[in-house]
């Protein structure tokens, strides 16, 4: 792992809003699409609470008179730590579109912090003594460990192939990262201080971070490997999660815990890199029949060939027929919704880059 300079610190530039103006706290915000969850204890006990960025409008997801803590989300589905059956923790999972409730692991020792991305679940898991991450797999039903360190292993997020934890191995609590398909283990932090409550999406790492005194929202390029400080503000800035262009945290500038929202100021990729990206994420992509992925790379390659050719407007209808065969792939159930929602985000984002591209 590379060692960050110091002038390769840069303080993040962009819009902050406030999301909760509840007078009891909420806690642990986090972040997909339009929606922001978090738990709350504004009914005496702790819930699961969610806020749709573009209605404006907040909903209360669970009632259960024990506590529900830590939540996760991915399209339609929330995980959290639940304490209904016992004072150790269990993993939940909440469907928004159904309105369904069901347990994902339930066992005799703590389960906590749970992660989800597409059919992966990853949790904090007490099982042998020290804590180590696990995951579970929801289209295979397996489970499986991700760490053995003898030390603790506690609050994993993933992205993809990504998974990222803090990690106690080495005195301090340091951000660490695990590549599932090639399992390798990498450390993302070497800074003396202590990094807690990792998220991830796409290149980009946050966490909290107190090595300026107090507790600020830090960031780590996967690609550039750059840090920049998100948050200056001289109260706690706590649990980051990120989605996108968009980074939310809980926050006790105003005397209690309100929910922050940091929207980066990205620059913009050119259209030949985002569409790059596409087919590497394309080739990633493990859990597709052949004759499917082979004719969604064959589109992207047209997509290519008319760019390379400036041809633009032909360039844009190549993509629109990109997004019209992942649609039908998912009515044929031969992609599923989450890898649709991706591919569908870049070839759109990419359509938007070249009607405002100058270059």
């Amino acid at each position: 792992m590379q060692t960050v300079e110091a002038h390769d610190f840069l303080l993040a530039q962009g819009t902050e809003e406030q999301i909760t103006v509840n007078g009891s706290h909420q806690y642990n915000p986090v972040i997909y699409e339009d929606r922001i969850v978090w738990y709350d204890n504004r009914s005496s006990n702790d819930d699961i609470y969610m806020y749709n960025i573009t209605s404006g409008y907040e909903s209360r997801i669970t009632i259960n008179k024990s506590a529900q803590l830590d939540p996760a989300i991915y399209g339609n589905f929330i995980v959290w730590t639940d304490y209904r059956y016992d004072n150790l923790g269990d993993i939940y999972m909440y469907n928004i579109a159904s309105g369904n409730e069901s347990p994902v692991s339930v066992y005799h020792q703590s389960q906590w912090s749970p992660a989800i991305y597409r059919d992966r679940i990853v949790w904090e898991d007490a099982r042998n003594q020290n804590k180590d991450i696990y995951m579970y797999n929801i289209t295979s039903g397996n489970v499986s460990q991700i760490t053995t360190n003898e030390l603790h292993q506690r609050c994993p997020a993933i992205y993809e192939d990504f998974i990222v934890w803090y990690d106690e191995s080495n005195g301090n609590s340091d951000i660490y990262m695990y590549n599932i398909t090639s399992g390798n283990e990498s450390q993302v932090t070497t800074n003396e201080s202590y990094q807690y409550y990792p998220a991830i999406y796409e290149e980009r790492i946050v966490w909290m971070d107190n090595r300026t005194g107090n507790w600020d929202i830090y960031m780590y390029n996967i690609t550039s490997k750059k840090e920049s400080q998100i948050t200056t503000n001289k109260f706690g800035q706590h649990n980051p999660a990120i989605y996108k262009d968009r980074i939310v945290w809980m926050d006790y500038r105003n005397g209690n815990w309100d929910i922050y929202l940091f929207t980066l100021d990205v620059v913009k990729k050119n259209p030949s890199e985002t569409i790059g990206d596409l087919k590497e994420h394309v080739f990633g992509l493990h859990d597709i029949d052949a004759s499917t992925k082979k004719v969604l790379n064959v589109k992207l390659d047209n997509v290519i060939n008319k760019l390379d050719k400036d041809d633009y407007d032909k360039t844009i209808k190549k993509l629109e027929d990109f997004i019209k065969f992942v649609n039908e792939m998912v009515e044929e159930e031969r992609l599923d919704t989450a890898q649709a929602e991706f591919l569908i985000d870049q070839a759109e984002r990419t359509i938007n880059l070249i009607q405002n591209f100058e270059g």
